[in-house]
């Protein structure tokens, strides 16, 4: 593999942008740099880390003067998922690899054509789904891979963001409608869990409602909590709850096999194993890497650049595209839906495949 060093543009600028170029720039800087920004503000505020370190830096109101500068080689997308589409296909076609944050788009419609779109040409994409790079995700699927717990028959995932977390995100960011709070959490987390499975969901229910978070006066904008149950396509059953009204930020996994059961909080440091046979263990999963999300947005970040560096011009897990939004958006269906059905008629895969 020949390394290249990266010149890397930013579309958008928030917090979420910010994140990945500080990222780069104190873990990764033999790997590239931040060479442009486009945002709609004429000049964001940034910190002042990067101010210092990229203090020349051309900003865009337009990201399709960003992606003229034939200098750009690889684009970083953290806009509102309603704008994915577009900037990822004008970013494709003007030659740059392409790394979208999630969720990746807000629709079942808009997901089957970006499949089709990045998985008919020459490219390079990735979501940006960091939460399997956790350090604690990453032993839980060489733990279950392993079989250690012998065939997994039910997985129960829970995500609960906590009030102080809930009452700035929510009533901030979706005090106007603007995607949904719901799709911006589980597309993560049913995105682990499938992954974890290693499978897809065949049939899925939800249901969501709004209990807290809302302006005084004004109807709620985007549910709060939520709650899904389904089966996947190895046979695995699953249920996802998401709720905002804890003490504090976690996302736990409890997974039942047929030799024993797995309990892990993502954020943590450990994995305890209780087995069939009354026996346990703790298994330590610790951040050695350092850096946002528990290290994951370096490990993340990181494998993307090794992926657009070893020359493969194909989309890196394309049916993530469909899996990650199938399953929360079945909960803003309030009913039962057969993803099956769209997911194989997508990806063309047949029904014994995995």
């Amino acid at each position: 593999m020949q390394q290249t060093c990266h010149r890397i543009g930013f579309i958008a600028f928030g917090q979420r942008g910010q994140q990945l170029a500080e990222t780069l720039i104190n873990q990764l800087p033999e790997y590239g740099y931040p060479a442009a920004v486009a945002d709609l503000r004429e000049r964001p505020v940034v910190s002042p880390l990067f101010s210092f370190r990229c203090p020349d830096i051309p900003y865009f109101t337009d990201y399709r003067d960003l992606l003229k500068m034939p200098e750009i080689d690889t684009v970083i997308i953290s806009t509102y998922e309603d704008t994915h589409l577009q900037i990822v296909k004008d970013a494709i076609d003007a030659g740059k690899a392409v790394y979208c944050e999630k969720p990746v788009v807000p629709t079942l419609e808009q997901a089957e054509e970006l499949y089709r779109f990045v998985t008919s040409r020459e490219c390079c994409f990735q979501i940006g789904l960091n939460l399997p790079n956790f350090p604690v995700a990453l032993k839980l699927k060489e733990l279950l891979d392993s079989g250690i717990i012998g065939k997994p028959v039910m997985i129960r995932s829970a995500c609960d963001v906590g009030q102080n977390f809930a009452r700035a995100f929510l009533i901030n960011k979706f005090s106007r409608k603007r995607g949904s709070f719901i799709t911006a959490k589980l597309t993560h987390d049913t995105d682990l869990l499938q992954h974890l499975a290693g499978s897809y969901a065949e049939t899925v229910w939800g249901s969501g409602a709004n209990f807290l978070w809302h302006r005084h006066g004004e109807a709620p904008m985007t549910d709060d909590t939520a709650v899904i149950a389904g089966v996947l396509h190895n046979g695995t059953m699953f249920t996802q709850t998401l709720t905002s009204c804890g003490s504090s930020y976690e996302r736990n996994l409890h997974i039942f096999g047929t030799k024993g059961e797995i309990l892990a909080e993502i954020h943590g440091s450990e994995i305890r194993i209780r087995y069939s046979n009354g026996q346990s263990e703790v298994i330590p999963a610790p951040n050695l890497s350092g850096g946002g999300h528990n290290g994951a947005d370096l490990v993340t970040l990181r494998d993307f650049l090794d992926y657009v560096d070893s020359g493969e011009r194909k989309a890196r897990w394309p049916e993530r595209i469909l899996s990650s939004v199938m399953v929360p958006l079945a909960a803003l269906e309030k009913q039962l839906v057969e993803t099956r059905k769209w997911y194989r008629s997508v990806t063309g895969i047949r029904e014994n495949q995995k």
